[in-house]
């Protein structure tokens, strides 16, 4: 049974195994700039051709049932 100054340096090389190497975070390219839950955007309605600005939280669930669709704003 090792004593607690055994356990401890087998913790310490258990924690500095070699050949790890620090993890890389990928960085996210986006082709178009991320909206803001609180941006207001244009939506159309593909049937009636209306359209709307509304916040974009309101406007999601809209998009997601596929009858409204987000215009391009530039």
């Amino acid at each position: 049974i090792p004593n607690s100054d055994e356990l401890a340096a087998q913790n310490r090389a258990a924690g500095q195994t070699p050949g790890r190497r620090p993890q890389v975070t990928e960085t996210i390219v986006r082709e178009k700039p991320k909206i803001g839950r609180n941006e207001r955007v244009t939506i159309k309605n593909i049937l009636s051709g209306e359209s709307k600005t509304i916040k974009y939280k309101q406007a999601e669930p809209l998009i997601d049932k596929g009858e409204w669709v987000l215009i391009d704003q530039e």
